[in-house]
């Protein structure tokens, strides 16, 4: 079966799902006179909501979204948007609890029955007369009256997200072996862009205008510059055009970039290439597994940049190569040299864990999109969202072998136009020494 159509059945199930749940709270909380009417109106607004949705499921439409006015998105698919939002948050929210009462009920049935073995006795007769709404009725419907709000949260997510995007204050960050002259470099990240449907020119602007506010020194974009068609690059250099920083902007592709340019080759590297070529035309370079030094002298910095490795013959765009990341880390590490402080850039933050034992000062990653763009609560400080339990690095800082992980939560959207207690990120570093870092003073 092949992923669409699985992902379609899915998409069918929780549609049913949440449709069968406002049916019950219509019949437990409307009078009989206005029921059927309100059934009606319930059956036609899913039909609707659901319409722009079938994109999704037909390649060539779906790959044409980019063409469609960003008027027409808010009117027609933003609200579909956030019905699929919808059923997915209705899911998480009730499937345990439903799973949780059938086993109960199955449970409670066996032992009765088994009760009902041993002694002997018949079972117990079943009253005349239902009353007229079951506790059960009542719970069914009173669970269906959470999708309208539900769906006004998701709406607020799908109108709202772009226009505050979250600049993190400065994280200072101790480097390793960073000479004095570099004390003090200053960083800022921005991720996964997404650009197509949803981003296009008028909302990078709106990002670089902000990046360059900052005045930092160094501009790292951590991949997924587009989103899925190679349709959408001119857009993302007229969006980026005017990005600066005094000592470089600099980026690695993602897997969306692999695979919206997947058929462009070089001598050494199949996909990606248009991408590169389009992005250095107005000054932004392109890291391809390379290593380049910041600083004159012998007062230098390395910035390491490590290509999209997807696993050879994979149709999933999603895969990720980890062996040949490993070796392609090991041999930047060696060109960067001994006691030589670096910094990684790297689409997928668990390279971390092959980064922290080269001793690779900090890495900075985005892919996860903080947790899924959705994040229903945080607990212990890790989001719980519909990545929660893909990624062991979700979003922020992590440390470990004394070296830094930053997990940027990106600018645009995978798939849903919606972020919810998710909102797009612009991180910003410090880079300072081991001297310096003694002499930093406590977190309050």
């Amino acid at each position: 079966m092949s992923f669409r159509l699985s992902l379609f059945l899915v998409f069918l199930l929780l549609n049913l799902m949440a449709y069968l749940s406002l049916r019950r709270s219509v019949s437990v909380w409307v009078s009989p006179g206005r029921r059927r009417r309100v059934l009606d109106l319930v059956s036609l607004t899913v039909c609707l909501l659901n319409i722009p949705l079938l994109v999704f499921f037909i390649r060539q439409a779906s790959g044409a979204l980019h063409l469609v006015s960003p008027a027409v998105l808010q009117i027609v698919f933003y609200p579909a948007m956030a019905w699929l939002t919808t059923i997915i948050i209705f899911f998480f929210i009730t499937a345990p609890p439903r799973l949780l009462w059938t086993i109960g009920k199955v449970l409670v049935g066996l032992i009765r029955k088994g009760k009902q073995l041993v002694s002997g006795s018949p079972p117990p007769a079943l009253p005349s007369h239902a009353p007229a709404v079951s506790r059960r009725s009542f719970i069914a419907g009173s669970a269906g009256l959470m999708i309208p709000a539900i769906y006004g949260v998701a709406a607020y997510g799908a109108y709202g997200s772009m226009g505050a995007i979250d600049i993190s204050g400065e994280i200072t960050i101790p480097l390793p072996h960073l000479p004095r002259s570099l004390d003090g470099l200053t960083i800022v990240q921005i991720s996964d862009l997404h650009v197509g449907p949803y981003i296009r020119e008028k909302e990078l602007q709106h990002v670089v205008s902000l990046t360059n506010d900052l005045r930092p020194d160094v501009v790292v974009i951590t991949g997924d510059i587009l989103d899925r068609s190679l349709a959408s690059l001119p857009d993302a250099v007229r969006g980026l055009t005017g990005i600066q920083a005094p000592l470089g902007v600099f980026t690695v592709l993602g897997n969306h970039d692999i695979s919206s340019d997947r058929f462009s080759y070089s001598e050494n590297f199949r996909g990606g290439v248009n991408i590169d070529n389009g992005l250095q035309s107005i000054g932004i370079r392109t890291l391809r597994n390379q290593v380049i030094r910041l600083g004159s002298g012998q007062d230098q910095l390395a910035l390491l940049g490590l290509d999209w490795l997807s696993t050879p013959g994979s149709r999933s765009f999603y895969s990720y190569q980890r062996t040949a990341s490993q070796q392609q880390l090991a041999r930047m590490t060696e060109e960067a040299g001994p006691e030589t402080p670096t910094v990684l850039l790297a689409h997928h933050p668990h390279t971390f864990m092959d980064a922290s034992p080269l001793g690779i000062g900090l890495t900075l990653s985005g892919h996860t999109h903080g947790g899924g763009q959705i994040i229903l609560a945080t607990v212990d400080g890790v989001p719980l969202g519909i990545a929660t339990f893909r990624f062991k690095y979700l979003s922020g800082l992590y440390k470990e072998n004394g070296c830094s992980l930053y997990v940027n939560r990106g600018i645009g959207y995978l798939g849903i136009p919606i972020r919810i207690n998710c909102p797009p990120e612009i991180s910003r570093f410090k880079l300072i020494s081991a001297a310096s870092a003694e002499n930093e003073p406590l977190p309050s």
